[in-house]
């Protein structure tokens, strides 16, 4: 990577990361969110990301590989930042959030194919049959992330888009 492409990837790190922690109550009440812990917390899951997980998308990634892949990336955050998070751990739709938006990122850019999913938040979720009845930070189980990725994929289908190309153009329109 020349230096143009790491400051840009290292920017986006900094924006999923940004994206999926915001209103997340992922650290335990009342945690000095200190930036030193909380930035080897995120170094130490980036790395895990670009170690252990990323090769999966560089050409089309299976949907169940992704699923696991997202319990993967959440167990170990969880186990990572023990310490200081809160009872839930690395919730698994804060890790849904920053793993699907750095794939779409890098699926933007050219890095990588297409991904299986789309990042869920409450705009997505607010397009959905599931406006107003689901927080994505609160996603704690696979079943309910499927769930979210089933309404998604149901108004992606009526649109004749996949979840990526659905989400991007949704997004877009914000």
């Amino acid at each position: 990577m020349n230096n143009r492409e790491k400051f840009l990837y290292n920017e986006l790190i900094l924006l999923a990361w940004g994206a999926s922690v915001q209103r997340s109550n992922l650290y335990k009440p009342n945690f000095d969110t200190q930036k030193k812990l909380t930035g080897a917390f995120r170094k130490t899951l980036v790395n895990f990301f670009e170690e252990s997980l990323l090769k999966s998308y560089i050409n089309p990634c299976e949907e169940d590989t992704h699923i696991d892949n997202l319990e993967m990336f959440a167990a170990f955050g969880t186990t990572a930042g023990s310490g200081y998070l809160g009872p839930d751990g690395y919730k698994l739709g804060v890790a849904q959030k920053f793993l699907n938006l750095m794939l779409k990122y890098l699926w933007c850019i050219g890095t990588i194919s297409e991904p299986p999913h789309c990042p869920v938040d409450r705009i997505i979720i607010s397009r959905t049959e599931l406006k107003g009845k689901m927080n994505w930070t609160e996603i704690k189980t696979t079943c309910e992330y499927k769930k979210a990725i089933g309404a998604i994929k149901k108004s992606a289908n009526e649109a004749g888009l996949s979840v990526a190309q659905w989400e991007l153009k949704v997004f877009s329109r914000r």
